[in-house]
């Protein structure tokens, strides 16, 4: 697929093996930063050429509001805004959508407090790729590798990919992440908050994605057992799996 010029942390997440005979397909998946510097030839490309469905929005309601959704809200894309958020004050409030983290090992108890936190917009993501028509897809948020990579990974993690193909997937958001904090920085609802963040936030260790499911395991029985607790159903998780797999 042609790069993006509007966004920098922009890929499709298909080709990852995906059980036996099976892999992620390529063009159903998409991920990345926010969406709102797309350009008329983006918006084109995504739509027109490659047949956008459906967008997955996890940014705060502040976000949104703030920053708009850019020239693909006037495209006939199904949306979903779906925040994934763990914060203890409202942004607003606080001026800036950057999160407070804090101790000396941050970022996995960061991603499982989007679970806590925001349970029914994780099985939202699900119930939105479930659907007959859903795909191409694309989740995004701000940065496209937190929030963004902590839905992927579910997402790749119930379509049958490994763990370690799952935490490559996300160290690829390496090569971005300075240029990507940098945009952010020009935001007005981040501007210089990105300052607080710490540096383990500047990074896309696999480690992090393979910790987090390995505590997903431990205290919901895994991806699948964490969503079927909180109302998606068997038929919306084989749903996605035949969405966005296909046979090698």
């Amino acid at each position: 697929m042609t790069r993006v010029e509007g966004a920098l942390n922009f890929r499709d997440a298909g080709g990852l093996p995906a059980g036996e005979g099976r892999q992620v397909a390529k063009g159903k998946l998409f991920r990345s930063d926010t969406l709102q510097f797309l350009t008329e030839r983006d918006v084109e490309l995504l739509v027109d050429e490659h047949g956008l469905r459906t967008i997955i929005d996890l940014r705060l309601d502040y976000e949104v509001v703030v920053e708009g959704r850019g020239l693909l809200e006037s495209r006939e894309v199904d949306y979903h805004h779906l925040p994934f958020d763990v914060a203890g004050t409202r942004s607003e409030d606080q001026g800036h959508a950057t999160p407070i983290l804090t101790g000396k090992d941050p970022m996995v108890p960061h991603y499982l407090g989007y679970l806590t936190t925001m349970p029914d917009s994780v099985a939202g993501v699900f119930r939105a790729l479930a659907g007959a028509e859903s795909v191409p897809a694309v989740i995004h948020c701000a940065a496209g590798k937190d929030r963004t990579g902590v839905a992927v990974a579910m997402v790749l993690s119930v379509a049958g990919a490994s763990d370690e193909d799952i935490a490559a997937e996300y160290e690829l958001s390496s090569d971005y992440v300075d240029a990507v904090l940098d945009r952010l920085r020009t935001l007005k609802s981040y501007g210089d908050s990105i300052s607080l963040l710490p540096p383990e936030m500047r990074l896309t260790q696999g480690t992090n994605i393979t910790r987090f499911l390995e505590e997903v395991r431990r205290l919901y029985g895994g991806v699948d057992g964490y969503l079927l607790a909180r109302g998606v159903t068997e038929e919306q998780l084989r749903a996605v799996r035949e969405n966005l797999t296909e046979p090698v």
